[in-house]
């Protein structure tokens, strides 16, 4: 059982990425908000084996809140991991959850491979689940995403040439006026730091 995957990005679309670990590549599936931005950086991923009778399959998430999200989403009648992902995919976990604490089941109608009586059982059922998971994952996420995004723009900028200790004071100056992003704009306020 695999648990946690740090190593090299390889490749990255639209459905997940491939992560070199001692020169094996792990084919992760991990939900639009995770995905990488730069290839070549290292990344970090919280997985969820998903074992079956025809394959073996893994889900990467940023945090263990938004992993611990997912595996209960999937305990819900309906909800598989491909659903499960698309759920979180479409609604970061702090929404998530304040989506799941209202009942309102029409925006999570709104994502795909998610019918009505889906979304019911999900508010249903997750009511309580979610309740924590979302409050603490606020914090969380926001310092994952945004640790993400400074590893990638670094990479970026230092494979431009640029030292990493001037790359890292001015990025951090850049996140200061701009949490989160996203990348091309923080690329572009570094470089003006960087190149007076």
């Amino acid at each position: 059982m695999i648990g946690r995957l740090r190593g090299k990005l390889l490749e990255a679309d639209g459905t997940g990425v491939v992560v070199d670990v001692g020169g094996v590549g792990y084919a992760v599936s991990v939900p639009l908000s995770s995905l990488p931005s730069v290839i070549g950086v290292e990344v970090d991923f919280f997985i969820h084996t998903e074992v079956r009778s025809d394959a073996i399959q893994l889900f990467g998430f940023c945090t263990r809140d938004e992993r611990d999200a997912f595996r209960k989403l999937t305990t819900v009648q309906g909800v598989g991991p491909a659903t499960a992902l698309a759920i979180l995919s479409g609604l970061p976990l702090p929404e998530l959850s304040a989506t799941v604490q209202r009942g309102d089941v029409k925006r999570l109608c709104s994502i795909p491979r998610v019918g009505k009586k889906t979304a019911e059982r999900i508010c249903l059922e997750l009511r309580e689940k979610l309740a924590y998971a979302g409050e603490t994952a606020a914090a969380s996420q926001g310092f994952a995403r945004n640790d993400a995004l400074m590893n990638d723009a670094a990479a970026a900028l230092e494979n431009l040439g640029y030292k990493s200790a001037p790359v890292r004071s001015a990025l951090e100056r850049v996140r200061a006026d701009l949490p989160d992003g996203p990348l091309e704009a923080w690329l572009r306020l570094a470089l003006k730091i960087l190149s007076p």
